[in-house]
């Protein structure tokens, strides 16, 4: 396997997510997907969220992520958005998604870091009429918050889309893309102007829904708003 072959024209994807504000990553089908699934999901056990796990983090280290893509993301983090923190701010956490959760669903929101990326891992099959967790984003949704306050009100305001509802509210005046990640593409987009949330993984599909997701450069203080809403639901 060619890693580097991998990232070979990762400059010109990156062009596109700061014009775009997303950008699809080649497809993660080179690896043994589900041997990584089963290793991951066993590291999880009965939980929804972990925080790099061993598999996990064997996975990244794989993909040559620290190698390839963050010292270029942290040049535009630096270079574009005024970013005053180091490359290790960084928050791994892999997402497993039951059938019939009918927690995981239309949480729309937006991340405190600038760079989000969704890796899956294992995508169900729908069995009967129903979805299967595909991902709703809307690029460019807002402003990038200028401090603690405008994120803080910002992340409230928009907080009255966070339903099926809200979601169809916002997308009838909004340019709502849907990704159901069969293809099994990564995506990258910018977390802080990214309204994003999950249609239900269905009581139908044939198996749970797990995707990794990778947070780079959070600009807000340790005990701002994201490290916050971290810490309240103890993640």
């Amino acid at each position: 396997m060619n890693i580097e072959h991998y990232w070979h024209d990762i400059d010109s994807r990156l062009e596109q997510l700061l014009e775009k504000g997303f950008v699809k990553l080649p497809s993660l089908s080179i690896f043994d997907l589900d041997f990584l699934a089963n290793s991951i999901s066993d590291e999880m056990g009965s939980l929804t969220f972990k925080e790099l796990g061993s598999a996990h983090k064997n996975f990244l280290d794989s993909l040559s992520v620290d190698k390839y893509l963050n010292p270029k993301l942290i040049k535009i983090a630096k270079d574009v958005f005024n970013f005053k923190g180091d490359i290790s701010n960084q928050y791994h956490v892999a997402r497993k998604v039951e059938p019939g959760n009918s927690k995981e669903m239309f949480r729309a929101h937006f991340d405190s870091h600038l760079f989000t990326m969704v890796l899956p891992i294992k995508i169900p099959e729908i069995t009967e009429e129903g979805t299967t967790g595909d991902l709703i984003y809307f690029p460019y949704a807002r402003k990038a918050p200028s401090n603690e306050i405008s994120n803080f009100i910002g992340k409230a305001y928009y907080k009255k889309y966070a339903s099926k509802e809200g979601m169809e509210k916002f997308s009838s005046h909004s340019q709502k893309k849907v990704d159901n990640f069969r293809d099994y593409e990564p995506l990258l987009f910018i977390g802080n102007t990214t309204l994003h949330t999950n249609y239900p993984v269905s009581l139908g599909c044939s198996s749970y829904r797990l995707t990794l997701l990778a947070h780079f450069f959070d600009p807000s203080p340790k005990y701002g708003v994201g490290g916050l809403l971290r810490l309240i639901r103890n993640r």
